[in-house]
């Protein structure tokens, strides 16, 4: 075993492979592996036994596990261990359970960090630690657990399930218009359209993308409304934690009114609400369609709020039809972010 500081890992990582080691994994790593009273990170390099298994020294952080180059290697990670890089050019095979049976973190807080090797991995996390797996750049695949998992793929092909925590986030690389994006028997099939890489995403609902856009696929034209009202509220993408929250919430009984009417109480709304009715409604064809209002629409729209039509009553009015747009029950133009099938 041995020790780095945080400005030598960040730079061996940055150095070995600048997408697998980004600047946001780097971070969940450091953020895993320091604490105030002690800031460096203890590193120790392993073959795994005849059986697979993988022993390491009490207080080792960050592991990397040596596989074959030739064929794929099935190991036992240790328990425990908060960091754990895979090498090799073979492939592996592994479960990751700690024995962890409900999530102790909250959404968003990594517990856990899982590189693949070079090879074509399959990895399946059995337990609700909240684990942001990162594939390399064979052919892969990935069933999520029961915890916020997060599995950032496209360098290779990959395979990604979503497993009992109905929350698992894919995060890929570039815009939406990078990728071809196709749905068949409940998988979507995303394929980038420069490299070729195919990411076959299923029990997935939310892609993220670079600059805070995403795309999401929808169960219903329900989820496909609540998903648009944050483009026609807040002229923004859902977030994963926020939309999975509202999902929740719709799948309990609560209407697409109400949320509409929850986001026009929000803090983020504050903004929209000081604007004038005219300037309001031109705001929600700006996020909604991607395109000025017509005279005639605005006027309508307009007149509605100046008789007793409520704006969160516009946000769900504009969310309802660019959600049936996508799910081809209407045919007015709408443009939602990523794709919502």
């Amino acid at each position: 075993m041995y020790e780095a500081d945080q400005q030598t890992v960040t730079d061996a990582l940055h150095n070995a492979n600048p997408v697998v080691f980004s600047s946001s994994t780097i971070n969940d790593i450091l953020a895993l592996t320091t604490r105030t009273s002690d800031s460096v990170v203890r590193f120790d390099s392993v073959q795994p036994d005849s059986n697979g298994n993988v022993t390491v020294p009490s207080g080792a952080e960050v592991v990397l596990i040596g596989s074959s180059d030739t064929s794929p290697t099935t190991i036992t990670p240790p328990h425990n261990a908060p960091v754990v890089i895979f090498q090799g050019l073979g492939g592996v095979v592994t479960t990751l359970n700690d024995g962890v049976l409900v999530p102790t973190s909250q959404p968003g807080t990594v517990d856990r960090v899982v590189v693949g090797s070079a090879g074509g991995d399959k990895i399946v996390v059995a337990d609700a630690r909240n684990t942001k797996v990162i594939l390399g750049t064979g052919d892969s695949s990935v069933v999520t657990g029961s915890g916020v998992d997060t599995v950032e793929a496209g360098l290779g092909n990959s395979t990604i399930v979503g497993g009992s925590g109905n929350y698992a986030v894919v995060k890929l690389g570039g815009s939406a218009s990078n990728y071809t994006v196709t749905t068949n028997n409940g998988h979507a099939v995303v394929t980038d359209n420069t490299s070729h890489k195919v990411t076959d995403i299923s029990k997935i609902q939310y892609v993220q993308l670079d600059q805070g856009k995403a795309l999401v696929f929808a169960k219903d034209s329900v989820e496909a409304a609540v998903s648009t009202l944050y483009e026609a509220a807040f002229g923004r993408t859902a977030d994963a934690g926020g939309l999975d929250y509202w999902f929740d919430l719709g799948r309990a009984g609560v209407s697409l009114k109400q949320i509409a009417d929850a986001f026009t109480h929000s803090a983020e709304f504050v903004s929209q609400a000081a604007l004038s009715d005219a300037d309001f409604v031109k705001g929600l064809y700006q996020h909604t369609f991607g395109r000025d209002g017509e005279a005639g629409g605005l006027s309508y729209w307009t007149d509605a709020l100046a008789h007793g039509s409520t704006r969160a009553d516009l946000i769900m009015s504009f969310a309802q039809i660019a959600a049936h747009n996508i799910d081809g029950s209407i045919h007015t133009e709408a443009q939602v972010v990523g794709s919502v099938t």
